[in-house]
């Protein structure tokens, strides 16, 4: 029997950077007025930095994603999901309604692209050998598309200063990816996952 091997550096140093991005918020945080609204806003830049590299990887790797791809996207959900958490639970104490309130239908779109994430997640890695099915292929597509979307527009559209100019550097960034692959410069798989 052969034992399979994979490469532990895409995850690794996900993984890595989601610890620093968490440690710095952690210690940043701590000196705000409100300690819960930092967490919120910065938990979900950080899933935003962390969810560019996969977005981008997703338009210009041409074939199934691979390793980089799935390391990146779940170091992003669970940013993201810390940022669901904080904003939820602590910035509006689990009162969904106050958050429909105060963020009206952007509410609706964020509690779906939590979902779909989520479960997209889970597909990455229990079934990562059958990520060429049909169901998955669509489900990381539209999961894909609602992430894109709803970082670019909660980044470029609705905030500015930094945050926007990170949400315009993305849009430029996956404008090139998208130029990239139409000209068919995209590159093959970078990796054939082994598990």
């Amino acid at each position: 029997m052969r034992a399979r091997r994979t490469d532990p550096l895409p995850l690794g140093l996900a993984l890595l950077l989601l610890g620093a991005g968490v440690g710095a918020i952690t210690l940043a945080s701590i000196g705000t007025d409100d300690v819960s609204f930092a967490r919120t806003e910065w938990s979900a830049l950080l899933a935003l930095l962390l969810a560019v590299p996969a977005a981008i990887l997703y338009v210009l790797v041409r074939g199934l994603p691979g390793r980089w791809w799935r390391a990146f996207w779940t170091v992003a959900l669970i940013a993201y999901l810390l940022h669901f958490w904080w904003a939820v639970f602590r910035a509006f104490n689990g009162d969904l309604g106050a958050v429909v309130a105060r963020q009206g239908w952007v509410a609706y779109t964020n509690f779906a692209v939590t979902i779909l994430w989520t479960l997209d997640g889970l597909v990455a890695w229990l079934l990562w050998h059958r990520r060429e099915a049909v169901a998955c292929v669509i489900l990381r597509f539209v999961t894909w598309a609602g992430v894109t979307a709803s970082f670019l527009t909660a980044s470029a559209i609705f905030r500015t200063g930094t945050v926007a100019l990170i949400g315009y550097a993305f849009a430029a960034a996956l404008v090139v990816a998208l130029l990239l692959r139409w000209l068919g410069i995209a590159q093959a798989p970078i990796d054939r996952p082994h598990t």
